[in-house]
């Protein structure tokens, strides 16, 4: 690896130890953070977006996009059909399978907030993240143009694992898992000196994964650090970890809210 791209993981790894990014509170009870600058986050610009401004701002990033012609709920409603900033965000199906699953559809503002997390996963190696959904189509009565909100919308994404980059392109995998490797406790903070991981309760299990992870302390660390340095950029409006509710305890909620001047981070 580069020195400067070692410069950088360090850099990134300090920032789990920077300002708290949402006050703690009850376990299992969210507690939003307004900021007064919230117009300028990236998160509340690609919320704001039309259909068209948006489908523009990928053309402009050169992230390759198909549209969907029909995604009740969905704004802008787009399927991924490369990498977005050398990061492959996909489900587990089969490539033949993901272009028909309407897991694998995104509302187009998400995908400009992916295309900025990417950057945060690449200074990290990682250039796959598997996730059991993006859009989840609304019921069949779900009104005729009514848009709607987190996964309905398309505007939200449940990741489950991080796949790093193969060196050398040899067959070794190695990844960084959320339920082994996030090492949380419900209720506590995600971010700053208050949220070291607690008690390395997941560090037995994660040594015996046969080399396909990395040491137990320096994944939870890097792990926490992905997350951290994208509370930091303000990427998301919300961000749920293991550390918010048993629901969560396998993966990262990351979605993008219109219309809201807050943001969540449990």
């Amino acid at each position: 690896m580069p020195p400067a791209r070692h410069v950088a993981i360090a850099c990134a790894l300090a920032l789990v130890l920077g300002p708290l990014a949402a006050a703690p509170s009850a376990q299992g009870r969210p507690k939003v953070k307004f900021h007064q600058d919230w117009a300028r986050h990236p998160s509340a610009r690609y919320a704001a977006m039309s259909a068209g401004q948006c489908r523009e701002a990928l053309v402009q990033r050169k992230i390759a996009f198909e549209p969907v012609p029909r995604a009740p709920g969905v704004l802008a409603p787009v399927r991924l059909t490369q990498g977005v900033g050398g990061v492959l965000y996909r489900t587990a199906e089969p490539a033949h399978r993901r272009a028909q699953n309407p897991n694998d559809v995104f509302d187009c503002r998400l995908a400009l907030a992916l295309s900025d997390f990417s950057r945060i996963l690449r200074v990290h190696d990682v250039d796959e993240v598997l996730m059991y959904s993006a859009w989840r189509p609304p019921p069949k009565t779900w009104p005729e143009g009514k848009l709607a909100t987190r996964h309905p919308g398309g505007l939200a994404i449940d990741v489950y694992r991080l796949v790093k980059e193969r060196e050398g392109g040899g067959p070794a995998e190695e990844w960084l898992d959320i339920e082994r490797d996030f090492d949380g406790r419900r209720g506590a903070p995600v971010c700053g000196e208050r949220a070291g991981a607690a008690g390395r309760s997941g560090a037995a299990g994660r040594g015996g994964r046969g080399g396909r992870g990395p040491a137990a302390d320096a994944a939870t660390r890097e792990l926490r650090s992905i997350v951290c340095e994208a509370v930091d950029q303000h990427i998301f409006t919300s961000i749920l970890t293991p550390n918010y509710d048993r629901a969560h305890k396998n993966h990262l909620h990351l979605e993008v809210t219109p219309g809201v001047q807050w943001h969540l981070v449990r």
